[in-house]
């Protein structure tokens, strides 16, 4: 397994490379994440409660969230393949519309039966867009600065998912709980009009790059030799793995139980993980995973999110440490997710691979997907001290596969590769 550094050498310094954000159509592209985030965050509040009005059982409720993230991990890598068959555009344009669908069947649904199923079909389209979005970053932004384009992406999510739920607990409480669902389709047909008019950019030249779905596995099959490329499926599955069952699903058990927090301050403690993502993006993490590579960002990353996930299970007596350990644990998932997206346009060749991203989206939702109940059932069993050590195990393994990889984008690793050209 090498780096494969020579094929991919940026063709820009760190400090010469354009901000992202210098570009129209990235900016364009930051308007539908925010849209679609600011949609997806208004039905979260509502999401169990609408289940419930079924008069299902609460086991039927997680029913619907596993019905999501099943179909849109089971359709990462085909929306990777139809991003190489038809372009990012279409392939966007479609996702949105099959969620914005599915969202409107959520509302009018009368039975608990059609409610998953739409739900369901929302994972798909889910996929679908976010291969589409991810790949035409990947083609529009120069390698040098996407460490910068990753975290301004990531951060535009994160702004929607933070203000959604007050909207929908507005719309609710005045319409109805099925009233988020409209909105929430309104606004990603909204979303589509903006990536018809945005992507038409290279719309063209993709209709050139067509292939079929053997050819697209072909021609991304060298990436599994790749250390970088391997690394960011690793940091991409610890990020969501960590998110997903230490913080969001088993933290605020842990809290209530162990360390007798109140609902309040639960809440507090889950906006700290967003405050530690949010400030270590926009401030730290993709302008320095340009400027002194993915490595310089990933190691410490890595090692804090191990680091902070194993202690959080042995908080006691001092409470008040829960809250730096869930902003700790934050700040290292989204610094982590930066060098990530700055691995992927390192490994992945210019002209894209809709399967690669593809496969890397799915990493993420396996994460997502296993890591609550299988940190839940240790807890149950073991106890919470022996569920997080479990859960910072992901995180520690992928460091493992951080520190060997070479220091790309510093001026020594170019300067040795351009002997070795010679």
């Amino acid at each position: 397994m090498s780096d494969s550094p020579a094929a991919t050498a940026t063709d820009l310094e760190p400090d010469e490379a354009p901000s992202p954000l210098k570009q129209p159509e990235f900016v364009k592209l930051l308007a539908i994440s925010i849209t679609v985030a600011l949609g997806f965050g208004m039905v979260v509040p509502v999401l169990a409660l609408y289940a419930e009005s079924f008069g299902v059982s609460l086991a039927a409720i997680g029913l619907v969230q596993l019905t999501f993230g099943l179909t849109r991990f089971g359709f990462g890598l085909v929306g990777g393949l139809v991003v190489d068959r038809f372009g990012e555009r279409t392939c966007t344009i479609a996702g949105l519309l099959i969620v914005s669908a599915s969202a409107y069947a959520a509302g009018f649904a009368e039975t608990f039966g059609q409610f998953v199923v739409a739900r369901g079909v929302g994972g798909a389209g889910s996929a679908l867009f976010m291969a589409g979005l991810m790949n035409r970053i990947l083609r529009i932004v120069e390698p040098a600065a996407m460490g910068r384009a990753t975290g301004q992406f990531r951060s535009s999510f994160l702004v929607g998912i933070a203000l959604g739920p007050f909207l929908g607990g507005l719309a609710a409480s005045s319409f109805g709980l099925a009233a988020p669902f409209y909105f929430y389709a309104t606004g990603l047909l909204v979303a589509a009009v903006i990536a018809w008019f945005a992507m038409r950019r290279g719309a063209e030249i993709r209709a050139t790059e067509k292939r079929s779905p053997l050819q697209a596995l072909a021609a991304a099959r060298p990436l599994l030799a790749d250390r970088r490329y391997i690394a960011a499926l690793g940091a991409t599955f610890v990020g969501w793995w960590s998110l997903s069952g230490p913080a969001q699903t088993i933290g605020p058990l842990f809290a209530k139980s162990e360390l007798g927090f109140t609902e309040n301050q639960i809440g507090v403690a889950v906006t700290m993980l967003a405050v530690g993502e949010i400030l270590i993006l926009l401030l730290v993490a993709g302008r320095a995973s340009d400027r002194y590579g993915r490595r310089a960002v990933l190691v410490p990353s890595l090692a804090a999110t191990a680091v902070a996930t194993a202690l959080m299970g042995q908080i006691d007596t001092a409470s008040w440490a829960y809250f730096p350990t869930m902003v700790a644990i934050g700040a290292g998932v989204a610094a982590g997710g930066a060098a990530a997206g700055g691995l992927l346009a390192d490994a992945i060749p210019r002209e894209g691979s809709g399967a690669a991203v593809g496969v890397n989206q799915m990493a993420g939702d396996l994460g997502y997907l296993i890591s609550p109940a299988l940190i839940g059932l240790v807890a149950q069993h073991l106890g919470f001290g022996a569920a997080y050590l479990v859960g910072a195990v992901p995180a520690a393994i992928v460091l493992f596969l951080a520190v060997r990889l070479l220091p790309r984008g510093t001026r020594r690793e170019r300067s040795e590769l351009a002997v070795e050209a010679h």
